[in-house]
């Protein structure tokens, strides 16, 4: 029983970062109005409705209407004046990364909310990506992939940043032992080297242990 529950809870956290990514036209189109809400740096929660737009697009800014209609009055919002909303399926936190050089205030979609070390996508924008054509027989899933490449990020609020896994990839082990340094006993594995705990390959098994204990 015990083991058919933690399946059951693994293939809901698969379902839920599944769905988030998922932007086939089959069950939201662009350009139209999807039920949500945003909450601003204030913490105000504002329900309505949000006009759906491209992977990359809606990151950065937010078409907010209070009624479900085109014509009505709308108000824009840059992601950064947020630090919340949803429009659909689609949930958003808006996170110190950007997808550049710096830290930049954006909003990322979360996959995984459950933990300390919180789980997002980032999406870029490809090289000359308002040129590139769809390939014979490719769904319009997988073209907006070539447009849109995705990143893994996260991030945890202690921090000042969120981080991919190129950020360990350069001493790895002290790196990771330093991100970890609230969890004594786990950073010290990553940093004694311990099987298990040595390469980039790890990090999903890393951080699920210490988002398991940190609320402990």
């Amino acid at each position: 029983m015990i083991l058919r529950g933690i399946a059951a809870a693994l293939f809901m956290l698969l379902s839920i970062s599944s769905i988030a990514q998922d932007w086939s036209l089959d069950n939201y189109q662009y350009g139209k109005l999807y039920k949500g809400y945003i909450i601003d740096n204030e913490g105000t929660r504002i329900d309505g409705y949000i006009k759906y737009r491209n992977r990359w697009v809606m990151q950065n800014e937010v078409i907010f209407y209070k009624v479900d209609n085109l014509e009505s009055p709308k108000k824009k919002y840059m992601t950064s004046n947020l630090s919340e909303y949803k429009v659909a399926d689609k949930l958003y936190h808006v996170i110190p990364f950007s997808g550049k050089v710096g830290i930049q205030m954006r909003a990322n979609l979360v996959t995984n909310a459950e933990g300390c070390i919180k789980e997002y996508v980032w999406y870029d924008r490809a090289s000359s990506y308002n040129k590139l054509k769809k390939r014979p027989g490719e769904s319009d899933e997988d073209f907006g992939t070539r447009k849109f490449p995705s990143t893994k990020v996260y991030f945890k609020s202690t921090d000042g940043m969120g981080v991919t896994k190129a950020f360990f990839k350069d001493d790895f082990a002290k790196k990771m032992a330093k991100y970890l340094a609230l969890n004594k006993v786990l950073a010290k594995k990553v940093k004694t080297k311990k099987p298990g705990y040595t390469k980039l390959l790890d990090i999903a098994k890393i951080f699920k242990e210490y988002n398991k204990e940190c609320g402990q």
